[in-house]
Formats: structure tokens, sequence, C-alpha cells
């Protein structure tokens, strides 16, 4: 990780916390954000959660989590990061509703997406989606 991209890590953590009605990181993640993506997948909340949604595909997205990207970043209540090897993973997590959202290319085919590539995303992940691949985001539905 780059001195750069952890200090704008740390710019977009310090941002949403003062910004009004901005969600506040809980404490037991409140040392993720500027960490690579693979301290969100190791994380106990987000563990559990991953291992039977990538069924199938567990050994590529463990790989891939191993991968370089930008950190961890924290906005309007997601952790997320995204990481670019072989394959290309795309992982954030909303503390709060536990939900988890993941999505996964090998090569340049989408493989995995979680939610469903058909059904709304979060609204509040499409700046991060476009950070991943914008050309993605594009085709994306948010709600």
């Amino acid at each position: 990780m780059t001195e750069r991209a952890s200090r704008r890590a740390l710019l977009l953590a310090a941002a949403s916390l003062a910004l009004p009605g901005a969600a506040a990181i809980p404490d037991e993640f409140a040392a993720l954000p500027g960490q690579p993506i693979l301290a969100l997948a190791s994380h106990p909340a987000v563990a559990a959660r991953l291992r039977p949604i990538t069924a199938g595909r567990q050994r590529v997205v463990a790989a891939a989590l191993r991968q370089p990207g930008p950190p961890l970043s924290w906005e309007e209540g997601w952790l997320s990061a995204h990481a670019h090897g072989e394959a290309h993973l795309f992982l954030a997590f909303h503390p709060r509703s536990e939900q988890v959202a993941l999505m996964l290319f090998e090569g340049n085919r989408p493989s995995l997406f979680i939610p469903p590539r058909i059904a709304a995303w979060p609204a509040a992940l499409r700046g991060a989606l476009e950070r991943f691949n914008p050309e993605v985001a594009a085709q994306m539905r948010f709600a």
C-alpha cells in the first residue's frame, strides 16, 4: 500500500465521521480502513459469510484476496476494497446490516455477483464500484 493510498483511506474515514448524519464506523471495524482487502475478508463477521456465498469459487476468491489493490475505505456505512490479479475481486461489507457485496471476474468474464447482477445494488456502493470497474458500474442498477 502506498503512502498516498493510505492517506486517502484515512481521509475518507475521517470525512465520513465528520458529516452530519453519516454513519460512524463501529468500534469493531475501526482499525480496518487503510488495511488490505484480506483484513476485511478475515474479519470474523465477514469470513463466516464469505465461505457459503463463494461456494465453488472459494479457491479463486482466496487467491484474489491476496492480490494488490487499494486499501479498505469506509464510505456511506460500507467498508470496501478491491484487488486485481489473475482474478479481479470487489468486496464490501455493511456492518450494521451485516450485508456482503462481492463481485468476481475471472479474466475479463464475470463469474460471481452477490447480490446477483440483475438485482439492484446499494446506491452507497456506486463510487466504490466505479473505482473497481467503471464499465461494469455503468451497467449496474443501484437502489
